[in-house]
């Protein structure tokens, strides 16, 4: 077994939250048809201070590393949502170190290096900066847009709900694009000005369809960051529309994803 230690807060700092004892937990899971993670976690909170030790069966590669961040980052949310439900609060928990097996102490952070690729209606630059200002006033002058910028962010925060926030964001773009028409109508406008096949769109929309009804269903990692992969897409395929004041895209610049 291999011990992974995660250390964080309880955002906003809130040095009052502290835990009597500790929780713990105990995770038996499928990742592969031949591979299955086991794990064992306890969480401790003090004055706001996270701490989550994880002793798990898989270590030693990415995938198997990620998976283990996945399950310290639900269990150490499930204790503070349900303080926060409790309290009333406005409470979140992020984690922001671990401690691998390894002995090395690693920051984290949620990055998604490929999907920045997929990008290109914001102009960056060699230092890593971004002007945002070609597209801030798109943003600031359609709620709807708000909304589905802030639930893609949060589908590379926290990936187990990336489908959830997936759905949600491409519908937001629909009603953006679309407020007057019926879902179906809205639909077909949006594929027919960025370009998108039905094909290509029901692919979000499905793997969202039971989580937004409440339906919490594994769905295999290659899924999840296909279904956040599009989303990308389609955030981007609608700011380039908007910031150029069009009606569709060129086919020449954006061609028919099938």
């Amino acid at each position: 077994m291999g011990t992974f230690t995660f250390t964080g807060k309880v955002l906003p700092f809130f040095k009052q939250f502290t835990m009597i004892g500790s929780v713990s937990a105990h995770f038996e899971e499928r990742i592969e048809p031949n591979v299955t993670l086991i794990m064992d976690a306890s969480v401790s909170i003090n004055k706001g201070i996270v701490e989550v030790i994880c002793n798990s069966s898989l270590f030693g590669n990415d995938n198997y590393d990620g998976h283990v961040d996945l399950k310290a980052n639900y269990l150490a949310k499930a204790i503070v949502n349900t303080y926060g439900f409790a309290q009333a609060l406005g409470l979140s928990v992020v984690l922001e170190q671990v401690k691998k097996p390894d002995g090395i102490t690693y920051n984290i952070h949620a990055y998604r290096p490929d999907l920045q690729t997929l990008v290109s209606v914001l102009d960056s630059s060699t230092d890593g900066g971004v002007d945002v200002r070609t597209v801030m006033g798109i943003v600031l002058q359609n709620p709807t847009l708000f909304v589905a910028l802030d639930d893609l962010i949060s589908a590379i925060s926290f990936t187990p709900n990336a489908p959830l926030y997936c759905g949600r964001a491409v519908d937001a773009i629909r009603e953006s694009m679309a407020p007057t028409k019926d879902r179906k109508q809205g639909w077909k406008i949006l594929r027919e000005a960025l370009n998108l096949s039905q094909r290509y769109l029901e692919f979000i929309t499905e793997q969202s369809k039971g989580p937004r009804h409440g339906s919490v269903t594994d769905i295999p990692f290659a899924d999840i960051h296909e279904t956040t992969n599009r989303a990308w897409v389609v955030m981007n395929r609608f700011l380039e529309l908007k910031k150029r004041s069009g009606t569709t895209l060129p086919l020449s610049e954006f061609p028919l994803l099938p």
